[in-house]
């Protein structure tokens, strides 16, 4: 969906693998629209995010439509939002299993006193999304 020929694209490619913090929409059972930040991983093709087995859960599993939206540090000259598909994948396919989460978010871990694998212990839900649509500057 990204053409990183092109420099928009390119841009904002380069922030979703780099910023470490992306705004999770999801939809509660009643309706009501529920939002909240989250560390990620985007791939290039699908983003992955792993979650406590909370309300984002609840609502995934009543309507897997989400909006992503990439904090924005620039004034609001650089947003970058994403709507998308999310799945829920099995919990073999936790954080100590995605290297690149690890190691992506390790100075964080560091900091925490958390491994890959003790952060999955709490954050045991793997949610894959995969974009449907860009929306970006």
């Amino acid at each position: 969906m990204l053409d990183l020929s092109k420099e928009r694209h390119a841009r904002a490619d380069a922030r979703l693998r780099s910023d470490i913090m992306i705004w999770l929409g999801t939809v509660k059972p009643d309706n009501t629209p529920h939002i909240v930040p989250v560390w990620f991983l985007w791939d290039g093709d699908s983003f992955y995010i792993y979650s406590k087995p909370d309300q984002k859960i609840r609502n995934l599993k009543q309507n897997p439509a989400v909006m992503l939206a990439l904090d924005d540090t620039k004034g609001g000259d650089d947003p970058i939002m994403v709507a998308g598909e999310a799945t829920l994948l099995p919990r073999e396919e936790a954080l100590s299993t995605k290297a690149a989460y690890v190691a992506k978010y390790q100075a964080l871990l560091d900091r925490y006193g958390w491994t890959g694998e003790s952060m999955a212990q709490e954050y045991s839900e793997p949610i894959k999304i995969k974009p449907t649509r860009f929306f970006a500057p």
